[in-house]
């Protein structure tokens, strides 16, 4: 065993010694240098290999075989050959310029329109209208000349950038009319051949509107007014407004500083038969915080008013609330809202005659001071597209015109046609209005409409005492009770049809007993009952095609004989037929 260790040693040590002594040529050798691995996309659609797992707990996976073989089956499922759905655009509805009607009706009634929409860039437009609707037939029951027409010019120019926006007009209506409604038949054949009763009321008008989209500064408008009559009145009406708005704190805080001035002229008064000049003004600022975004909304203020004129010597300086409260819940339809305001409406002889075209061109005019308008009640929405709001009201006028009938002067030599009991004066009063109003509003997909408006009010008096006279307490032509209900529905797809349906109340009217010789200042003041009237008119819409359409209008379809003012009769049912025809103008 020995020998046979140290021969193996032996026979180590004299390889290791032979392994130094030999020299070798290594030459050119190949080095492989390996890189870090960079995934690629093509990588991922190479086949991967499962690493395969010797282990004897892992069992192996058994092959499954198996075989397909078809069964008979009896079917009675036909395909489909038909092709795929082509979509089509939806017809649009050709958009015209211009349109022109022209319609016919008993009473010699005429009706003429005319009107034109013209773009002149992407940011201007220019419109332009004329309107005339006339009765050239005379009421048979009545004395004096009965024809009465309207004619409306008006253009209008339209400018709108990201940066603000523009409305400028010129408008001209004259309202031809005249004093018809006499209390008692004249007798005197020298006066009935002399009397001109016509009156025709001439309203001119230039305004312009600037709302920019700015920070600060957010409108200015001028609006100015020129209206003159058959009887040498003359007035004029100047009326500047503005507003500016900061936020703060997501609060907007709005300036609003106004001006208005109103000079008129009148060729007599009624009494004294001599010259009447009026000029008045007022200049307003109001202050207020605002917030409308967000369920609880507000507006805290005042307005302050300054007036201008021999009217407002004794106080010409008032303050007036501007405040408003609303709350809309996030769930639930029911919104409370409360609002109190208050201001001075400078009355004018345009703003009477609209409300009263009867209106003698002699009147005093004066500034109604309305400290007090307040309103609370609730809006609700209980389906889409309707919304009914009702609320109560309160209102203090301490100047509330009124109008009453004037008497009848019998002056052969001056025959004026507004001085025979055919005309209204106006008066003033310290009223107190409180009432109930209710609306309801309904829009619908199709394009079609409804609002209803109802009204209930009761009014009293300030100093009134059992000295104090009947006709002083007693708010003439005032109704307790009106009703307004409008809209329009469109019947299937070239129908349309609109109504308009208004109520008014019973009321007391007013008027002075004269006699011959009397002193028409001093003349009695009676009341009479003016008994409650109905007006419904109609209109019916039919579309030939994409240019023509032809309509039916109706007017006092309930054939009222009597309306809003004593001693006026109106035209019967009024029936008229026309058509329209839409085209394009081009420049």
């Amino acid at each position: 065993m020995n020998r046979l260790k140290y021969l193996l040693a032996c026979l180590l040590f004299s390889a290791v010694a032979l392994g130094q002594d030999e020299k070798e040529d290594l030459g050119i050798q190949e080095v492989t240098v390996i890189k870090s691995y960079t995934p690629s996309l093509q990588d991922v659609f190479k086949i991967r290999e499962s690493p395969a797992t010797i282990d004897s707990i892992v069992a192996p996976k058994k092959g499954v075989e198996y075989s397909i073989f078809s069964v008979p089956v009896a079917s009675t499922f036909i395909p489909s050959k038909g092709s795929a759905r082509k979509l089509k655009s939806k017809k649009q509805k050709p958009q015209f310029n211009s349109g022109g009607s022209l319609g016919f009706g008993n009473f010699n009634q005429l009706l003429f329109e005319y009107n034109t929409n013209f773009n002149i860039d992407r940011r201007q437009k220019i419109d332009w209208m004329a309107y005339f609707n006339g009765f050239l037939k005379p009421l048979e029951e009545v004395q004096l000349d009965s024809k009465q027409s309207n004619l409306l010019l008006n253009v209008s120019h339209q400018y709108a950038t990201t940066k603000r926006n523009s409305f400028s007009q010129i408008n001209f209506r004259q309202h031809r009319q005249s004093f018809y409604g006499l209390r008692n038949p004249l007798e005197d054949d020298f006066i009935l051949a002399q009397i001109q009763p016509q009156q025709n009321l001439n309203y001119l008008s230039v305004s312009s509107a600037w709302q920019w989209y700015n920070p600060v500064v957010k409108r200015l408008s001028l609006d100015s007014y020129l209206t003159t009559d058959a009887f040498g009145t003359s007035e004029i009406e100047v009326d500047f407004s503005s507003k500016f708005q900061v936020l703060w704190g997501g609060v907007a805080i709005s300036m609003l500083p106004e001006v208005s001035f109103l000079s008129a002229s009148f060729k007599e008064d009624f009494y004294t038969r001599e010259a009447v000049e009026y000029s008045a003004g007022n200049a307003r600022l109001s202050i207020f915080a605002s917030k409308i975004n967000g369920n609880f909304k507000f507006k805290v203020g005042a307005k302050a008013v300054m007036g201008i004129g021999d009217e407002f010597e004794e106080n010409n300086f008032f303050l007036y609330p501007e405040f408003a409260l609303s709350y809309r819940p996030q769930k639930g339809n029911f919104a409370p809202f409360l609002n109190l305001t208050g201001t001075l409406q400078q009355n004018s002889f345009r703003s009477f005659t609209h409300a009263n075209p009867y209106v003698a061109p002699a009147i005093q005019l004066q500034a109604s001071n309305i400290p007090y308008q307040a309103q609370l009640g609730t809006r609700s929405k209980f389906a889409a597209g309707w919304e009914f709001q009702w609320n109560l009201f309160y209102e203090q006028n301490k100047k509330q015109p009124l109008y009453q009938n004037l008497g009848i002067d019998m002056d052969r030599l001056n025959i004026v046609s507004y001085r025979y009991a055919n005309a209204f004066e106006v008066v003033y009063a310290n009223l107190h209005k409180v009432g109930v109003e209710a609306q309801l509003g309904a829009a619908f997909k199709n394009g079609g409409r409804l609002q209803f408006k109802a009204r209930y009010a009761d009014f009293s008096f300030d100093n009134v005492n059992e000295d104090t006279p009947i006709f002083q307490q007693t708010a003439f032509n005032l109704p307790q009770l009106s009703v307004h209900f409008n809209g329009t529905f469109k019947l299937g797809q070239k129908f349309y049809l609109q109504w308009y349906l208004k109520h008014i109340g019973q009321r007391k009217n007013a008027f002075k007993d004269n006699f011959l010789g009397q002193d028409l200042s001093n003349a009695p003041v009676l009341l009479e009952d003016l008994n409650a009237f109905t007006q419904l008119d109609l209109n019916l819409q039919y579309q030939l095609n994409e240019r023509w359409e032809v309509f039916i209008k109706g007017k006092n379809m309930l054939n009222e004989s009597l309306y809003q003012w004593s001693n006026y009769p109106v035209y019967g049912t009024q029936i008229l037929f026309g058509g329209r025809y839409n085209f394009d103008l081009a420049f």
